[in-house]
């Protein structure tokens, strides 16, 4: 079609991308009969192209071959070819993580860059738990990075050492207050979990005989609180549980040490 009543280069622009979409529709709704050889004028107040006239031939419209310009055929197998040779493209990359149960807030931060997409598909190759390697990329990681204006490429910790660590938190061996400090050293200087864990002496403590010694040490120590806590004031459980942490320098159970404090505040009552 040729199109007129285009008076700059903007309308030439949105009058060229409206005729390509009212093809297309037509196109889509089995109606390509009605795309015919005509001028049509653009309207600038509706944003859309009307028939002006129609014509009756190629003649009407000087059309002739362009003898320096060999056709071109685009088979159906080259198509395929380069098809499969391009990278996942966003929106399949965005219906893949939402089919893994990722949710959309997950699965714009992710997807968005290539480079954390690239990161996070690698963690999850090592059968790393989604919403787990997710969180912690989206949270501490990606803070300590824009802290020290580095790209997710450019840190020291790799997909497997991301991996490792969620596996050790989730076998007990540490809590995740300790996997913060673990995943801190392995971005700035690289190196592997249990190398961390075993030079810092980082191993949560699981052995409840050592904990409820943890806690009735606490307890006798903060006899004041205790009476508080008797009286009403059940908040104070959070500040024993804190002391507990402070003595075992972080690496108590969290769930274990809540259990025994629990079990020992009821039985003081």
């Amino acid at each position: 079609v040729e199109i007129k009543n285009m008076n700059s280069f903007s309308a030439i622009s949105r009058a060229i991308d409206y005729e390509i979409s009212r093809q297309i529709l037509l196109y889509k709704e089995s109606q390509a009969d009605q795309i015919v050889q005509e001028t049509r004028l653009w309207d600038e107040s509706s944003q859309k192209t009307f028939t002006m006239r129609k014509k009756e031939g190629l003649a009407d419209y000087r059309y002739f071959p362009e003898p320096d310009l060999p056709e071109v055929v685009l088979t159906g197998e080259y198509i395929d070819e380069i098809r499969n040779l391009m990278p996942e493209l966003p929106e399949a990359k965005r219906r893949r993580y939402e089919n893994i149960g990722l949710s959309m807030q997950d699965v714009i931060f992710l997807a968005n860059d290539d480079k954390v997409a690239h990161f996070f598909d690698s963690t999850l190759e090592h059968g790393t738990d989604a919403k787990l390697a997710a969180n912690w990329i989206m949270g501490d990681i990606t803070a300590y990075l824009k802290d020290e204006k580095l790209s997710i490429d450019e840190s020291k910790l790799t997909p497997l050492e991301l991996s490792e660590m969620i596996a050790y938190i989730k076998n007990g061996t540490i809590s995740g207050k300790i996997a913060k400090e673990i995943v801190v050293d392995l971005i700035a200087k690289g190196g592997t979990v249990k190398s961390v864990i075993e030079e810092k002496d980082l191993v949560q403590i699981a052995d409840p005989a050592a904990i409820e010694a943890m806690v009735d040490q606490v307890l006798t120590d903060n006899p004041k609180q205790l009476e508080q806590y008797r009286a009403g004031k059940t908040k104070l459980q959070g500040y024993f549980a804190g002391q507990v942490m402070k003595a075992s320098k972080g690496k108590a159970s969290p769930v274990l040490l809540n259990k025994i404090l629990g079990e020992k505040l009821k039985g003081s009552c």
